[in-house]
């Protein structure tokens, strides 16, 4: 950008005109393109007509609980780890689109969380996460003790 200066004495200043310019312009296009826009949605247009039209059912949502103990739970009953597998492959066989959630507390081993892991994956579940709490949100938490 050129500097202009109008005087000796003066110090030399940026030319804000072409800038404006710009920006002027960009303000009378967005405009336009706005007006664009409305116009598009406005056609009449003759969509086709569905009978029976089936909405998708959300995939069913099952949480496996490991508790720092050893203890796993399913929703709210306690299992053994060995039967979790054939439990998941139940539920699946009725939901093929069963997405497991694993939730294990800070001091579970990993060898454990591995088990569950293992038995959802045994089942036939495709759909597995394992729950965590983001940093930021235990720093906000009331209560929280920061270390």
């Amino acid at each position: 950008m050129p500097l202009v200066r109008l005087s000796e004495e003066e110090d030399p200043a940026p030319n804000l005109a072409p800038m404006i310019d710009v920006i002027l312009v960009l303000t009378i296009f967005f405009m336009c393109a706005t007006k664009f826009s409305g116009d598009e949605r406005s056609f009449d247009l003759d969509l086709p007509q569905a009978g029976a039209a089936a909405s998708p059912s959300p995939p069913r949502q099952e949480v496996v609980e490991v508790q720092a103990s050893g203890d796993v739970r399913l929703g709210a009953e306690t299992i053994a780890v060995d039967d979790l597998a054939a439990r998941l492959e139940a539920i699946r066989a009725a939901h093929p689109e069963l997405a497991v959630t694993i939730r294990g507390e800070r001091a579970v081993p990993h060898g454990r969380m591995a088990e569950v892991y293992e038995a959802c994956q045994a089942a036939g579940v495709r759909n597995v996460a394992i729950a965590v709490r983001s940093r930021a949100a235990t720093a906000r938490a009331p209560g929280a003790v920061r270390q």
